[in-house]
C-alpha cells in the first residue's frame, strides 16, 4: 500500500510526456535541448518501479509467487559506509532479457535487449560526451574505444526507448481499465492459499485495489483447471508434446520462433501421450477458444489450454493478444529532423 505521490511511476510517466514534447517538435533543438532529451531518455531507461510489473508478469509463468521487489537480488550492499546500491538499467534489462528467454519469449528477450543502449546511458550519466556538429561523441576516458553516433543514430535509439515505454503503459493501461467494473477471482495472492479476491480500478478515484476476506482456501473448477494447464507447461509460455520425433515439426517450430516463441518441447512414449489425451478430456483442458479438435500434427499447450495444429499457420490465431508495432525508421524528414541542433 503506498499513499498518494510515492509511486515513481508517476515521475516515468511524466518524463515520457515531457520527452515526447521534445521529439515530436517540428523545428530543431538546441543544443541544451537536445542535453534534456538525453537525460529524459536516460530516465525512461532507469524507470525501474515500471519493469518491476514486467519481472513479475513473467514470474507468473514459472509459478512464482508476486514480489515487492523482484530485483532484490541484484542489489549490491556497501558495508562502509553502508549503503543500498540498486541495479542500474543496464542490470536490469539484462535481468528482463534472460527472464524471458527462459521462459520462451525470444522475441520479447530481443526487444529488451535493444530497448536502451547501454552505451548512450553510460556516457550522459558520466559526463562522458560531447555534443558535436556531427552527432553525439562518446569518449569512453575510462577504458574502451571512442565512438560516435550520428544524429540519425541517437534519433532512432530514442525512438525505440520512448516506444517500448509507450507500448508497455498502453498494455497496462488495458489491463487496469479491464477491472472495471470490479471483478472477482480466485487465485494465490503471493504465496498464501488460493482465496477470491476483488480486483478494481477505480477511474474516480484512480486508484487499484485488490480486497478479500476469505477465512481459508477456496477454489473452483475454473482455479483447478487453470492450475492442471500451469502445471503442464512446465515454466514456459508455450509446451509441445508428441510420441515421436518427426521432421516436419521443425517446421511449426521454425514459424514459432520466427514470431518470437520458443516452446518446451516434450515427447511422450505412445501410452504416456494417450494418458496425457485422456486427462485432457475428462479435466476439460482442451482451449474453449476453438472448435474440439481433431488428433493432429503437433499438440500445443498455451495458457488458454492445448490444441492441436494442424499446419504451421494455425499457431497464428492461438495468442489472442494485439500486436503493436513502432517504426523506428530514419529515411524519412520527420525521423531526422527532430534530432538537428
Amino acid at each position: 500500500m503506498q499513499d498518494a505521490g510515492w509511486s515513481t511511476t508517476i515521475t516515468a510517466h511524466e518524463v515520457f510526456e515531457e520527452i515526447s514534447i521534445y521529439t515530436t517538435r517540428q523545428t530543431p533543438l538546441s543544443k541544451a535541448e537536445f542535453r534534456v532529451v538525453l537525460l529524459l531518455y536516460c530516465q525512461l531507461a532507469e524507470a525501474g518501479g515500471v519493469y518491476e510489473s514486467l519481472k513479475n508478469i513473467m514470474g507468473i509463468v514459472t509459478l512464482k509467487p508476486y514480489l515487492l521487489w523482484p530485483f532484490q537480488d541484484l542489489v549490491r550492499v556497501r558495508q562502509q559506509p553502508r549503503r543500498v546500491i540498486g541495479p542500474n538499467a543496464n542490470a536490469t534489462f539484462r535481468d528482463l532479457a534472460e527472464t524471458a528467454q527462459a521462459i520462451g519469449m525470444q522475441g520479447l528477450a530481443s526487444a529488451l535487449s535493444d530497448a536502451f543502449r547501454d552505451d548512450i546511458r553510460n556516457g550522459i550519466y558520466h559526463a562522458d560526451y560531447v555534443v558535436w556538429d556531427d552527432g553525439l561523441r562518446l569518449r569512453r576516458r575510462n577504458g574502451g574505444y571512442a565512438t560516435r553516433l550520428t544524429f540519425d543514430e541517437v534519433s532512432t535509439a530514442i525512438a525505440k526507448g520512448i516506444g517500448f515505454f509507450d507500448i508497455q503503459k498502453t498494455y497496462m493501461s488495458d489491463a487496469m481499465r479491464s477491472f472495471h467494473p470490479a471483478r472477482t477471482i480466485i487465485g494465490r495472492l503471493s504465496a498464501n492459499f488460493p482465496a477470491p479476491w476483488t480486483v478494481h480500478a477505480d477511474p474516480e478515484r484512480h486508484s487499484f485495489s485488490i480486497s478479500g476476506s476469505s477465512p481459508g482456501p477456496v477454489t473452483s473448477p475454473e482455479f483447478q483447471r487453470q492450475e492442471a494447464i500451469n502445471g503442464q507447461l512446465g515454466g514456459k509460455v508455450l509446451s509441445t508434446f508428441s510420441s515421436h520425433t518427426s521432421e516436419h515439426k521443425a517446421d511449426f517450430f521454425a514459424h514459432m520462433q520466427a514470431l518470437g516463441f520458443v516452446p518446451n518441447e516434450i515427447i511422450l512414449a505412445e501410452d504416456r501421450m494417450n494418458s496425457l489425451l485422456t486427462q485432457i478430456e475428462n479435466d476439460g483442458l482442451w482451449d474453449e477458444r476453438f472448435d474440439k479438435p481433431e488428433q493432429r500434427n503437433l499438440l500445443i499447450l498455451s495458457p488458454w489450454g492445448f490444441r492441436h495444429l494442424a499446419q504451421p499457420a494455425d499457431f497464428d490465431g492461438l495468442l489472442d493478444v494485439p500486436f503493436i508495432e513502432i517504426d523506428v525508421g530514419t529515411d524519412t524528414p520527420e525521423s531526422t529532423e527532430d534530432m538537428q541542433l
